[in-house]
């Protein structure tokens, strides 16, 4: 009797936070016949904070350091907590012509209320999953028209997602394949070690609906960095501007950060705020390790 009376509440906690068929149906209005991924919203208002993240921008210059990191990430909005791993690395190529970078989510941690995962359309197997990992964005990033570098920098980057992740159906991840290429420019302030940078270009990605198969944004950003001895500051907004009205497709955030190198040791302080599109704030802490 009094195990019946302890695991009582559990059974009814499970229930009430679980869905049937029958209540996903009818909260994406079904039609009887297509596949259950033709009603998520894969756009960034609609999904996990690292799915469609709008891309760093780069200040103009290849990073010649071979280097590879970890950090932990803290998202918050309303209805959803989200704690993730980070994994980063860099590889130069030609020094001061062309690198490679690569980052990696291996482990999401969430939780979301009923009405997130109801407004995101979220599959009923999937209603009650915890945990996801990402999808692998690896970018080519060339140095362009030296000629020009005392006047201005300018670097072009090809991403690419290559997809691995999980936690589609729990409206996570995207599993889908996409792109970027843009230019990032910097236009250098010697005396204070200060620059203005920004960048330019578009940005691709797989949708999985019958009407739209990829949809196409402009992508943009433009801030300050400041870079003194072994310092690195930047802020600037940065977004991407999807083509399908009033659905969630034009995220544009905030971000302020900090890194230091000791020696061999970097460490890095991030800020993240959501503008348009993206509710979440974020805080970022982390460190890479210089190989040269």
């Amino acid at each position: 009797m009094k195990f019946l009376l302890t695991a009582f509440p559990f059974i009814f906690f499970l229930q009430a936070n679980a869905q049937t068929q029958a209540e996903w149906a009818q909260t994406v209005n079904w039609d009887g016949v297509s596949h259950w991924s033709k009603y998520m919203k894969v756009r960034a208002a609609w999904m996990g904070p690292n799915a469609l993240a709008v891309p760093f921008i780069s200040n103009g210059s290849i990073d010649s350091n071979s280097t590879a990191g970890i950090s932990g990430q803290f998202h918050f909005r309303e209805g959803d907590k989200t704690q993730t791993i980070a994994l980063y690395g860099n590889i130069c190529l030609v020094k001061d012509l062309i690198s490679f970078d690569i980052s990696y989510i291996p482990y999401e941690f969430y939780t979301m209320s009923d009405a997130v995962k109801k407004e995101r359309h979220v599959y009923h197997q999937f209603y009650n999953d915890k945990k996801a990992r990402g999808d692998v964005l690896v970018n080519t990033n060339i140095q362009i028209f030296n000629r020009w570098r005392k006047d201005i920098q300018l670097a072009l980057r090809v991403g690419y997602r290559l997809p691995s992740s999980s936690g589609f159906g729990a409206a996570r991840f995207i599993d889908g394949m996409g792109y970027h290429i843009d230019i990032s420019a910097a236009k250098p302030f010697n005396a204070i070690a200060l620059k203005w940078i920004a960048m330019a270009g578009f940005y691709v990605w797989q949708i999985e609906q019958d009407d739209f198969r990829q949809n196409d944004a402009f992508l943009f950003g433009t801030g300050l960095e400041w870079s003194p001895k072994n310092w690195l500051v930047k802020s600037y907004v940065a977004g991407y501007l999807g083509y399908i009205e009033n659905s969630g497709d034009k995220p544009i955030v905030f971000r302020a950060e900090a890194q230091r190198r000791i020696s061999k040791i970097g460490l890095l302080l991030r800020f993240q705020q959501g503008l348009n599109d993206f509710e979440y704030s974020t805080a970022e802490v982390g460190g890479k390790y210089y190989f040269k």
